[in-house]
């Protein structure tokens, strides 16, 4: 099922998730993750059936954002976004809201994202193309290949930090028992 949103807000597309799931006869949501994929729309058709294609493994939301720059001044002035809902067979095992910003709004597509996350479960962001740059990131995992979000490169902070046991103290007794 596919719902179309123009001009819309993050509520509104909200309640179309709401709605759709109710339609197709699925009200209870059993997603593993959120995946956020930030593209162009030249990639984004392979993105989403990437996406599409994990969601039987790991079902999951999956918000994909075309930010469409503007080409003149008056284009950059008019801020809007615009939405496609689609639940059911028409995303996989799980949710897909495309989501294509414009004007003002594209500069802002985390305000827009956030009310969209799942809560209580992770979120993969996923760059077809190269990641941007940013102080802020600590971790990141841009594709090495357009058509596989499997096939990634990870880089964190603490790369070099390598799990091992806890140190502590032997258990040293306090008291004696009774006796």
């Amino acid at each position: 099922m596919k719902i179309d949103l123009s001009d819309t807000t993050a509520s509104k597309i909200n309640k179309a998730l709401v709605q759709g799931r109710r339609d197709i006869g699925t009200p209870a949501v059993g997603m593993v993750l959120t995946m956020v994929i930030v593209t162009d729309e030249e990639n984004a058709y392979d993105s989403i059936k990437a996406a599409e294609e994990a969601s039987h493994e790991h079902p999951s939301r999956t918000l994909v954002v075309i930010k469409r720059h503007a080409r003149t001044p008056r284009d950059r002035t008019n801020s809007h976004l615009d939405a496609e809902v689609r639940v059911g067979a028409d995303a996989g095992t799980g949710e897909t809201v495309v989501l294509r910003t414009y004007g003002e709004v594209t500069d802002h597509a985390d305000s827009v994202v956030l009310p969209l996350l799942l809560p209580d479960a992770p979120v993969v962001v996923w760059w077809p193309g190269d990641a941007p740059r940013s102080r802020r990131r600590t971790r990141w995992a841009p594709s090495r290949s357009a058509g596989s979000p499997t096939c990634t490169r990870r880089r964190t902070r603490w790369w070099h930090w390598t799990p091992g046991p806890v140190p502590t103290r032997p258990a040293t007794p306090t008291s004696r028992g009774p006796g």
